[in-house]
C-alpha cells in the first residue's frame, strides 16, 4: 500500500463517485476504479458498496476513513515538525549554566527564547565552567553559558561574549571594612582569608583573583575553594572570609553580606556563550543568531558605576 492508495481512497469516500473523484484527482475513472480494487484486495475487504445508481462506504470503509484521514493527518504533521527542525524551530536543545549566571542572565535568555521559540524543548544544565567545555566537546551540551577565558581544544569552540563586568568584594556583615562606604584598597585585606572557586571549576575566577592580589603586593590567604560562585557568597556569609565576586550578583545574600567596590579596580570577570564550532544544527544556529540580536545587546548596556 502507498500514500495514494490512501489519497485516491479518500477522494471517493468524499464524492462517493467514481467520476467526481476521478475529476477531482486529475486522471481517468478506469485507473482510478482499479486503484481502489486492488486496495481493497491488498486489505483484504470491501470498502465500498457498488451498485450501478450509487457507491456507498461499508462499515469497514468508514472504519477506514477515519483511521486514514488520522494517517494523511499524522503525516502532515510529521513533514511540518520536520520542517520546523530544520528551521530550527522545533526539537531540543541542551544548554548548560554556571550558577553565577542563573541570576539575571539565564532568566533573560530564557525568557526571550522561549517567546521566539515555543516548540523547542529546553534541557537546562547547571555545570562548572569545565565541566561546559568537556560537555560540549562531548556532545552533552550544545550551548555553553561560562566563565570566559576558556581552553579551547584545536579551535574547536566558538565564543561570545554575553557581558564584562567589573569584580566587587564581598565581606561578612561584621569585618571591619564593611562600614567603608568608599572604594577598598584590596591590599587591606592582605590578612583576610579568602574564598574563591577552585581553579579547576573555575580558572578564569581563580587566575584573576590569585594575579589581582599579587599585583596588589600580597598572596591571599586561600581558606577554602568551591566548585561555584554562590558557595562563596554563602561562606563569606557565614563569616569564613572574603571574596572577589561579580557586580552582577552583589545583591545575593544582601542582608548577611556586604559588597563594596575595589579601587582602582583592576577586576574583570567574562560571562560568554560557547558552542562548537562544527554543530551544523539548525536549531543551535538560531539560537546563536537570537542571542547575537537581542539577549546579548541588552547585556551591553549596564552600566556599573
Amino acid at each position: 500500500m502507498e500514500l495514494r492508495h490512501l489519497k485516491y481512497f479518500i477522494t471517493v469516500a468524499e464524492e462517493l463517485h467514481f467520476g467526481k473523484a476521478a475529476a477531482r484527482l486529475n486522471m481517468a475513472q478506469p485507473p482510478l476504479s482499479l486503484q481502489i480494487r486492488q486496495l481493497e484486495e491488498e486489505i483484504g475487504v470491501r470498502l465500498f458498496h457498488r451498485t450501478k445508481r450509487k457507491v456507498e462506504l461499508t462499515k469497514e470503509g468508514q472504519v477506514f476513513l477515519e483511521k486514514a484521514y488520522q494517517i494523511l493527518k499524522n503525516l502532515e504533521e510529521a513533514i511540518e515538525t520536520v520542517r520546523m527542525v530544520n528551521r530550527g524551530e522545533a526539537g531540543e536543545i541542551a544548554i548548560g549554566f554556571i550558577a553565577s549566571a542563573a541570576y539575571d542572565i539565564l532568566p533573560t535568555i530564557i525568557e526571550y527564547y522561549r517567546k521566539e521559540y515555543p516548540n523547542i524543548h529546553i534541557d537546562l544544565q547547571q555545570l562548572t565552567t569545565a565541566e561546559q567545555v568537556k560537555a560540549l566537546h562531548e556532545g552533552h551540551i550544545d550551548i555553553g553559558i561560562l566563565c570566559h577565558p576558556i581552553k579551547i581544544k584545536n579551535d574547536t569552540i566558538q565564543v561570545e561574549v554575553i557581558r564584562q563586568e567589573p569584580m566587587v568584594i564581598a565581606l561578612p556583615k561584621d569585618h571591619p571594612l564593611a562600614s567603608e562606604t568608599s572604594p577598598i584598597n584590596l591590599v587591606d585585606l592582605s590578612n583576610d582569608p579568602f574564598i574563591l572557586t577552585g581553579r579547576k571549576a573555575n580558572q578564569s575566577h581563580y587566575d584573576t583573583v590569585m594575579n589581582g592580589c599579587y599585583q596588589a603586593g600580597f598572596h591571599p590567604k586561600v581558606v577554602q575553594e568551591t566548585q561555584e560562585l554562590p558557595t562563596v557568597i554563602s561562606l563569606v556569609s557565614a563569616g569564613m572570609g572574603v571574596a572577589l565576586v561579580p557586580a552582577s550578583i552583589q545583591y545575593v545574600l544582601k542582608n548577611k553580606v556586604v559588597y563594596r567596590d575595589i579601587r582602582n579596580n583592576p577586576f574583570t570577570t567574562t560571562t560568554a556563550l560557547a558552542w562548537k564550532s562544527d554543530n551544523l544544527s539548525p536549531t543551535v544556529h538560531a539560537f546563536i543568531d537570537l542571542m547575537k540580536k537581542s539577549v546579548i545587546p541588552l547585556f551591553n548596556q549596564d552600566d556599573w558605576k
